[in-house]
């Protein structure tokens, strides 16, 4: 099997009706610090139907189908057949004496797909529901029955879909929860919220693959969701480009509100009025909530029939897109360094690029800039902006114009910085491709790309930066590469672009520093966007097998001491020599940005739970590439 360039399965292919979007509720828990690192005009849509799955070199490129005669609302030819959405068809009918199309929603047990309702066994509820006196079960197709769930990978992840929509959503930002009781019964608050954009933008990442494999009804609805939600992180601050880990309601229930006291009490939470009621925001955004959030937006992008949500998509790109390829001139800022044995401070003004600003975070209106760290003053590559999300490839490009000293800064590549710029300006130009009203930004957005993507190559495959005897504490880091590497090589048509990326990036620097670590979700990345046999055949069966252990919900954070099983490393305080199994890893909230080595669970609580969303991702990913079978053949779920 090939498996460097896999192709995701077809999918519905329509224009589509508004689809509702479902009530999102959840809730999270104590657990161990966060690991996070660090509306544009509307356009009219032309007529063409984007192919959201049609396979170009792993990417996925709109424009390759269209819709009969024109959208819903355009002539058509009598007979001519399409399909709104996963759960709607469309037949163009004598209507009046004219042709005209006429919807229709499919039958029980039926879907679209391309142009007409088919008999089909997806999943049309969440298992274990409950609405207007019905319960969503389990049905097999080929008994003709309802059914219990049996064992395997797919009942694994609707078991943890269920949990995760009943236990780890914050006005549906996931979240982690912990309980009243060890009954896990009773919510008593949610935490870990400071990485909530990350693990939402993830979880719609894992719903989008979801719906490419399976044309799910329940997962094109939480699909719409989780678009309006990731989309209304940027809209609730107001300011173009920016936006929050996570906002909610105020006033409304007690643990929303305990989420609000709680970044209340940091000052990094902003009181608004948002949907003309009050509200609350958690702001300070580091940039891997961005990589994340941007990995489902794309995703989704392409998943999702609905135009509605696609343009809300668009919007929330091409509107961070714009402002990252600003050459901004005269910025005020104030910048804080270290000359002659001294701390001196200064207010100038500097020329910046690859920045959001953010007036509300600004010191007296000014972007505050400090150069190196108390400890150590020249060490530059930890330099600080306050005020303004940079995503700078080179910090060199700013902080030369410091007085003094600017001079002899070197040059700061920036790996991460280089592929999640790249990989945010690629799905702003994919979202904008053939789409009427939106030439003018397609044009700039991908102007700027072209004459700076090759230069960002080498500064991407640089990754000496890295720390690499800092016993994996800047772990987490390599998550935030892979989700915009991901991004990036999916949608990037062939090019010496993409290839100069495979090569350099993801086999000659990034995939050989997680080699062998039993992380599911950077092999399956390396197999599916990599050069061909980056990742062997019997590392992807490895990793089948691996994620096959995962635990069942709940993942509790339960304790865990695996030192009689494994080796201790002298050099590193509670790791291992080698990886640890997942079936017997430290429960954590993502384990895949977390190094592999952790013998003791230091976290241990009985109430504690960690949202699932490590593995709905990592296994519909691996379902949508072709590298893990359906094991629940013919069925679904139903209502009964």
């Amino acid at each position: 099997m090939d498996v460097s360039r896999p192709a995701l399965p077809r999918v519905v292919v329509a224009l589509a009706v508004f689809v509702a979007v479902a009530p999102l509720a959840g809730c999270s828990t104590d657990g161990p610090p966060g690991t996070g690192g660090d509306g544009g005009a509307r356009g009219t849509e032309d007529g063409a139907t984007p192919d959201p799955t049609r396979p170009v070199d792993g990417a996925v490129e709109p424009g390759d189908a269209s819709l009969p005669d024109g959208g819903p609302g355009g002539t058509c030819s009598l007979g001519a057949r399409a399909c709104d959405s996963a759960t709607t068809e469309r037949i163009c009918d004598d209507v009046g004496g004219a042709p005209a199309w006429v919807s229709s929603p499919c039958p029980a047990g039926q879907s679209c797909d391309i142009d007409r309702c088919v008999p089909t066994c997806a999943d049309e509820c969440l298992l274990g529901s409950t609405e207007g006196g019905r319960s969503c079960r389990l049905y097999s197709e080929s008994a003709g029955a309802f059914v219990g769930a049996g064992p395997g990978m797919h009942t694994l992840a609707r078991q943890h879909l269920a949990f995760t929509r009943a236990n780890h959503l914050s006005n549906g930002y996931v979240t982690n929860t912990l309980f009243r009781t060890p009954a896990l019964r009773d919510i008593d608050r949610y935490t870990g919220t400071v990485d909530a954009a990350e693990w939402t933008g993830s979880y719609l990442a894992a719903e989008s693959l979801r719906l490419m494999s399976t044309r799910s009804p329940d997962a094109e609805t939480n699909v719409a969701g989780l678009i309006e939600r990731l989309a209304e992180l940027f809209e609730i601050t107001g300011t173009p480009g920016y936006m929050a880990r996570i906002w909610g309601p105020l006033g409304r229930d007690r643990l929303n509100d305990q989420v609000a006291n709680e970044v209340f009490n940091d000052t990094t939470a902003t009181r608004t009025t948002f949907h003309g009621a009050p509200a609350y925001y958690h702001g300070y955004t580091s940039r891997d909530m961005y990589s994340g959030v941007m990995l489902g937006l794309g995703l989704g992008y392409d998943a999702t029939t609905s135009e509605v949500h696609r343009e809300r998509v668009r919007e929330v790109v091409v509107t961070l897109a714009r402002e990252l390829i600003k050459e901004r001139r005269a910025v005020p800022v104030r910048v804080r360094f270290n000359a002659f044995g001294s701390w001196q401070t200064l207010d100038q003004n500097w020329d910046m690029t690859n920045t959001v600003l953010i007036p509300n975070e600004m010191e007296d209106g000014r972007v505050l800039i400090q150069l190196g760290t108390e400890e150590d003053p020249s060490d530059y590559e930890q330099s600080i902006l306050s005020g303004a999300r940079e995503f700078l490839p080179d910090m060199r490009t700013v902080l030369h114009q410091a007085p003094l000293i600017g001079g002899v800064i070197p040059a700061i590549p920036r790996s991460g910085s280089a592929v999640m710029l790249a990989s945010f300006l690629r799905l702003a130009i994919h979202a904008t491709e053939g789409i009427a009203g939106w030439e003018a930004d397609h044009d700039a957005i991908e102007g700027y790309y072209l004459a700076h993507r090759d230069g960002w190559v080498p500064i991407m495959a640089n990754r000496s930066y890295v720390e690499t005897v800092d016993c994996n504490d800047s772990y987490f880091g390599k998550a935030i590469v892979f989700h915009s590497a991901y991004s990036l090589l999916r949608l990037e048509p062939e090019s010496p672009f993409r290839t100069a990326v495979q090569r350099e990036l993801l086999e000659g620097a990034l995939y050989p520093e997680v080699r062998g670590h039993l992380n599911v979700y950077f092999d399956y990345i390396g197999a599916s966007q990599g050069p061909s046999g980056l990742v062997s055949t019997g590392v992807l069966d490895t990793a089948r097998s691996e994620l096959g252990d995962f635990t069942a919900p709940p993942k509790l954070s339960r304790a865990v001491d695996n030192r009689a099983r494994y080796a201790g490393n002298a050099e590193c305080e509670n790791q291992s020599m080698t990886p640890v199994a997942i079936r017997d890893r430290v429960p954590l909230d993502f384990i895949w940005q977390h190094h592999p080595y952790r013998l003791v669970n230091p976290y241990a609580h009985d109430r504690h739970v960690y949202p699932p969303v490590d593995y709905l991702l990592a296994y519909w990913m691996g379902r949508s590439y072709g590298f893990i079978d359906e094991d629940a053949a013919d069925t679904c779920t139903r209502w009964e």
